[in-house]
């Protein structure tokens, strides 16, 4: 049995894990020469889901202080409903902008965007940096209202009341920008389509993001708050 588990790890994960950090590695050097290596893989990419879990715990640590102040105490348990729920998400976000160059007429298969986006989501760890002080003040909202009808009044008002939730609101605003233009590069090199059809790929990629944000990422979120913080 421990012979099969050692096999296992440096046999098939551990080569995994370092081809990751190589792409990563690529990633952070030369965004260019990364979306070039990325255009050949069309089909679900182990290194990408990989690195895609690193990220999601990543969003998942950040979230901690936010869930805390929320009333909603650490666990396991909930640690790993937060990784697969964080990864779900970044999949769901590559697949808004892979049917989005779909429909702008890229010739190639959507898992290219998926997989370069499960790297790309690296930003949204800097998004949610710029989002903890904004972030505690929402999830508290939630708590309080615990109802999927009332939350997002709720959030509005407890942001509107504190003036570093609010300012941390506009920082992500910024970060949000930087967001854009990195997706728009990514629709542009992964696809050969020209700066307008980019572009245009980036706005529609956003709004199917949003319409998954409001209708998908934010009631989960509330009923997860809803539910772990009832077990208190």
């Amino acid at each position: 049995m421990i012979e099969k588990m050692l096999e296992l790890a440096f046999g098939k994960l551990w080569p995994t894990v370092a081809a990751t950090a190589k792409d990563a590695q690529i990633l952070f050097q030369s965004n260019t020469s990364f979306l070039e290596l990325m255009k050949i893989r069309s089909e679900i990419c182990a290194r990408a889901c990989l690195f895609g879990v690193v990220v999601a715990i990543g969003l998942g640590v950040l979230g901690l202080p936010a869930l805390r102040s929320a009333g909603v105490k650490p666990s396991l348990e909930l640690a790993g409903v937060m990784t697969l729920m964080n990864w779900f998400l970044i999949a769901i976000y590559g697949v808004c902008f892979g049917v989005a160059a779909r429909v702008l007429g890229t010739p190639r298969q959507m898992t290219v965007s998926v997989n370069t986006f499960f790297y790309l989501s690296a930003w949204l760890v800097v998004l949610k940096l710029l989002e903890m002080p904004a972030l505690g003040a929402r999830f508290s909202a939630i708590a309080q209202s615990c109802t999927l009808d009332g939350y997002e009044t709720a959030v509005h008002a407890a942001i509107r009341g504190n003036q570093m939730a609010y300012n941390s609101d506009w920082f992500v605003v910024i970060g949000y920008l930087g967001f854009a233009f990195l997706i728009t590069r990514m629709q542009k090199t992964l696809h050969d389509f020209g700066w307008t059809r980019a572009v245009s790929a980036m706005l529609l990629g956003m709004v199917f993001l949003a319409l998954v944000a409001g209708y998908v990422q934010g009631p989960i979120i509330s009923q997860l708050i809803c539910s772990y913080g009832r077990d208190l």
